[in-house]
């Protein structure tokens, strides 16, 4: 099933409206000076934030409107805005609760990481390394990236139903800066024309 015809049938066993506009869709959620912690837990807080670290005001979507999400991005920021390794290169679990259903349990996003690479499921071309190092015989490592994860199945996120992201590591200091989870996919929107 693929995700227009996934994101219809949930939509219609829910009698939600099937007509809104079709559209890509990223949300993305920002949590400031995270400081040592066990767990971060996106989609949950969103007083004080801007829309350069939020696009939305609460952690379910309008009532006319749904998504199907296809990747997770993980990133970490210092407090000067540089990019950093997400969570330092250590073990993490990233886990999707939608309504009262965790959809994606426990998903492990650093295998093999440490020195050697990335995490184990890039979106990104270049494989672990620096566009200007990829013809040469013994390669950098590119550590400083977002975490991104594609799924392989179609989680969809309905209308007016609420959901998080929770990473889970042990005790580990994200610091001072920011960490950013961003859910992109296909989704539709609400739309006030009949046809255009």
């Amino acid at each position: 099933m693929n995700q227009i015809t996934k994101l219809g049938y949930v939509d219609n066993k829910l009698g939600a409206p099937s007509d809104g506009q079709q559209t890509t869709r990223i949300l993305f959620n920002t949590i400031e000076a995270p400081g040592t912690t066990s767990q971060l837990s996106f989609f949950k807080n969103f007083q004080g934030l801007t829309n350069g670290q939020t696009n939305l005001t609460n952690n379910k979507l309008d009532s006319m409107e749904s998504m199907v999400i296809k990747t997770i991005m993980l990133t970490q920021f210092s407090t000067d805005g540089t990019l950093q390794n997400f969570g330092g290169g250590v073990q993490q679990t990233v886990s999707i609760i939608v309504g009262n259903q965790t959809v994606v349990k426990n998903l492990p996003i650093h295998f093999n990481y440490g020195s050697t690479g990335q995490s184990y499921d890039r979106l990104h071309t270049n494989g672990g390394v620096s566009s200007d190092q990829i013809a040469s015989a013994t390669p950098t490592v590119q550590l400083n990236m977002p975490c991104e994860i594609r799924l392989l199945t179609d989680i969809v996120i309905p209308p007016q139903v609420s959901f998080e992201v929770r990473v889970e590591s042990t005790n580990y200091p994200y610091g001072d800066g920011a960490v950013v989870c961003a859910l992109s996919g296909y989704g539709k929107i609400f739309s006030a024309g009949n046809t255009f």
